[in-house]
This record gives C-alpha cells, sequence and structure tokens, in this order.
C-alpha cells in the first residue's frame, strides 16, 4: 500500500530534529528506529535537498550527508526542534487516556503521570503557560469500587454474580457471567459470557448494581427465574416506536439493554428508526414515553401513548401552577 503524504510528513519532522541531537546515526539506526528501511530514509535524505525555507536558493534549504553510512545534515534550524502537540492531538490523547484508565492494568501512579503531562501539553500548546488552563473533559466513567471488581475478574479470569437493571422491562436480574472485556462505546460496556442465559451476553457498566466474585461458574443456570430476580409488577407491551432522526440515539441506548430488541433504519424517512421491544414494561414504557416523547414520530399500543400523553399533560400543568 502507498504510504500516505501525511505519514511521510511525520516523519521528516521528526527525523530532521533527531538527526540534529544524533548527528553521526547510522542509515540502520535511523530505519530500525522510524521503522521503514533504510532505502526509504535514504529516500526522505534525498527529499531534504529540495526543503528549507522560502526563496529555494542553495542557502536555504537543508543539507544532508551519509557518504559513509553515517547521516549528518546542516542548515534546518527551522526545523530541529521536536514537533509539539497541537491542542487538539494533547486534548484528544488526554480524552482517550480517561477513556482507557478505568479498564487498565497500568499502576494509577503511571495514569496520574500521563494525565499530568497530557494535561500541561495542552494547556502550553493553548497559549502562554504561565496563563493557566484547563481542558474541558467529561468521559464516561466507571465507579471506582465496582471498576476494581470488574479489573480483577477480567485478569484473573474468574467469574461474577451481577445484579443488573433492564429497563426495557423494569427488572432486577442476576446473572452468573464470565467477564470477557470492557468495551467503550456511548458508555461502558462488560462483554461477558452470562452462564444465566447460556450466551455471550453485553452489560452496560452503568447498569450493573452489584458484582461480585464466585468461586468457579456454575452450570447454565435457567434464565430469569428464581428468587434472586425483583420483578415488576403489572402489564406489558409489545411497545413499538418510531424515532425522529434528532432521537435516534435512543434506539442504541435501548438495544444495548434489550437483547430482544429490534431496529429498522429509515422507517419513516431518512435517518428515522423504529423499535420494537416486546414484553416491555407498561409503566417503564409509560414513563419513557413522558420522558422522550418529543423525539418520538409514532408509537404502539396506542392506549399506552394516551397515558404519556396524559401524564405530560398533568405535568405540565402542576408545573403552570
Amino acid at each position: 500500500m502507498p504510504e500516505r503524504a501525511s505519514d511521510r510528513l511525520s516523519r521528516l519532522l521528526g527525523l530532521v530534529p533527531f538527526l540534529t541531537r544524533r548527528p553521526g546515526t547510522t542509515l540502520e539506526e535511523l530505519a530500525a528506529r522510524f521503522q521503514v528501511s533504510e532505502e526509504q530514509i535514504v529516500d526522505d535524505l534525498e527529499l531534504l535537498f529540495v526543503t528549507g525555507r522560502p526563496g529555494h536558493l542553495p542557502d536555504d534549504l537543508i543539507e544532508a550527508e551519509w557518504s559513509d553510512g553515517r547521516v549528518y545534515v546542516d542548515n534546518a534550524d527551522e526545523v530541529s526542534v521536536p514537533v509539539r502537540l497541537s491542542p487538539h492531538e494533547a486534548t484528544s490523547l488526554r480524552l482517550a487516556l480517561e477513556h482507557l484508565a478505568p479498564g487498565t492494568a497500568a499502576a494509577p501512579e503511571t495514569v496520574a503521570a500521563v494525565r499530568d503531562k497530557l494535561t500541561r501539553a495542552a494547556v502550553s500548546a493553548a497559549g502562554d503557560p504561565g496563563a493557566g488552563g484547563f481542558l474541558d473533559l467529561a468521559p464516561p466513567t466507571i465507579e471506582p469500587r465496582l471498576g476494581a471488581v470488574l479489573s480483577a475478574a477480567l485478569r484473573d479470569g474468574t467469574a461474577l454474580r451481577l445484579q443488573y437493571y433492564v429497563p426495557s422491562r423494569d427488572e432486577l436480574t442476576v446473572r452468573t457471567v464470565t467477564p470477557h472485556r470492557l468495551r467503550l462505546g456511548r458508555t461502558w460496556y462488560l462483554d461477558a459470557h452470562c452462564h444465566s442465559s447460556g450466551g455471550e451476553r453485553s452489560f452496560a457498566v452503568e447498569r450493573i448494581r452489584s458484582a461480585d466474585p464466585v468461586p468457579a461458574p456454575p452450570d447454565a443456570e435457567a434464565p430469569d427465574q428464581g428468587p434472586q430476580q425483583v420483578r415488576s409488577e403489572g402489564r406489558k407491551a409489545h411497545l413499538r416506536l418510531v424515532l425522529r432522526p434528532e432521537a435516534a440515539w435512543l434506539a442504541d441506548e435501548l438495544a444495548a439493554s434489550a437483547p430482544d430488541c429490534g431496529l429498522t433504519h429509515d422507517a419513516a424517512g431518512p435517518g428515522t428508526v423504529a423499535v420494537d421491544l416486546p414484553g416491555a414494561g407498561w409503566d417503564w414504557a409509560r414513563r419513557l414515553l413522558t420522558a422522550y416523547g418529543r423525539g418520538v414520530m409514532r408509537a404502539e399500543p396506542p392506549e399506552l401513548a394516551a397515558e404519556a400523553a396524559a401524564a405530560a399533560e398533568e405535568a405540565l400543568r402542576l408545573y403552570g401552577g
């Protein structure tokens, strides 16, 4: 695959400062340092002969010499300073660190040191380091005690007994799982083998109410049965929503928490999403419609939509009063 121009430019911007500080580095060492062939390094050095200040006179161009296998550069003052992170790059790396920190095995002091360096780099790149500044980051997080339990289970390969809330059914379930990994989407997810349901499942970490290690995973249990589960009483409904484009994100949230959720994209025009939730709790569905009704084009069953509309009108009346 041909090399991208941006990749080569990044290497050239690193190559000149590296040689300025380490004159006489061999072609072999440079190839290993920048993870390319010696032929590519020679090609880069030949490009330096036509690189330099505007004007393109001999004294404006970078000079390079490697006749004895050792490389020297001269007349490269303008690009002899190592490349600094831009504010966007430093902030992106800091955000990535915050995303990964809950699921990493790195020592907390190491994460804290990297966080501090990236913060100072972002603030410095944005302007005068002495002027102060801050990064406004709000990545998804995992509650520390829960994060420690999940990390230990992932590290040791042990099983966990979870109390897990399923909002689409308004139920608190108890499941025995063997975790595989923590994965970041809109929020954190725990991918695991669920022994209670007998298959691979993804659990939104924010809906895990408790997690306790168990000595060994038992044989597959009957799914969602027994006194360990707290079920909401009341009616159930096959809930069908057609979401407007601006509320399409809600479909992903519902699908992540309900394995039996069905999605149909562009159901009522570009960007719309139809969501089918069989067996949704009636009270939960009414609360969902009351909270997000502005983004819903259609809702079934009609009597459920009517109850949600009445609840919203009553709330507005109380606010008005």
